[in-house]
């Protein structure tokens, strides 16, 4: 649904000059489901692309037609997208920060193409099916819970560090066990995630709105996709991880 269409948006943009109008609870959780379905729906578009994306790439480096080379660039550019979505946060609009997110869509299918050539199709089938269904249990609690899921977040961001930390050691000394830990962390962590943003994206648009600032609506929506996109892919990679089934 397009919030162009909602058929109070325009009186929600318009609340800020009457000083007669106010918005009703059922008005403004209204925009909110309406905005956190709007993330939901970007995030599956970006997943589309990186896995038809992924599916050419593979494509090509089987076959010669595609230079390896490509994936560790696409890799490199991936950082440079999210420091440019991150910058142009309050300078660009919500459509150049899409653009973004779309472009950033198709380098992770690229750099994703390579777990087509390590693992095997059904681990990769079981892996996102199991994804999917946590996902979706998550996101329903942390849209319908009352609780305000914010104050996880220093845990949230321990946990992150600690999986920054033991990937990095764990790439010098490739011990299994070390892998085992942080993938089931991994899992953990990212099935908070899940929740987390998007009761962190429902309360911000209600909070934004009841502030009579509905421009900035449509750039939380284009937030949350990114943040709910890189849930889905990162506890996608753990899951995969933890099955393990190589080719």
């Amino acid at each position: 649904m397009n919030y162009d269409d909602y058929n109070d948006f325009d009186e929600l943009n318009n609340y800020g000059h009457s000083e007669n109008r106010y918005l009703t609870y059922e008005e403004v959780e209204k925009v909110a489901a309406s905005k956190v379905r709007g993330s939901i729906l970007w995030m599956v578009l970006g997943l589309l692309i990186s896995g038809l994306t992924g599916y050419f790439t593979l494509i090509g480096l089987s076959n010669g037609t595609v230079p390896f080379l490509v994936v560790p660039v696409a890799f490199v550019l991936e950082f440079v997208a999210v420091i440019t979505f991150t910058a142009l946060t309050y300078k660009a609009s919500a459509s150049v920060l899409k653009m973004i997110f779309l472009v950033y869509s198709v380098l992770t299918g690229i750099t994703l193409s390579a777990i087509g050539a390590i693992y095997d199709p059904y681990a990769i089938i079981s892996a996102f099916t199991g994804t999917v269904v946590l996902f979706t249990v998550l996101a329903i609690y942390g849209y319908v819970t009352k609780e305000d899921l914010s104050k996880y977040r220093s845990i949230l961001m321990v946990g992150l560090i600690a999986l920054i930390v033991m990937g990095g050691i764990n790439f010098f000394i490739q011990s299994d066990g070390l892998m085992w830990i942080s993938s089931m962390l991994g899992v953990a962590v990212f099935i908070v995630f899940i929740a987390y943003d998007v009761n962190r994206i429902k309360n911000n648009v209600i909070s934004y709105a009841l502030h009579e600032d509905a421009g900035i609506l449509d750039k939380i929506e284009i937030h949350g996709a990114l943040a709910l996109y890189l849930d889905f892919v990162n506890l996608f990679l753990y899951i995969l991880r933890i099955l393990g089934r190589r080719k």
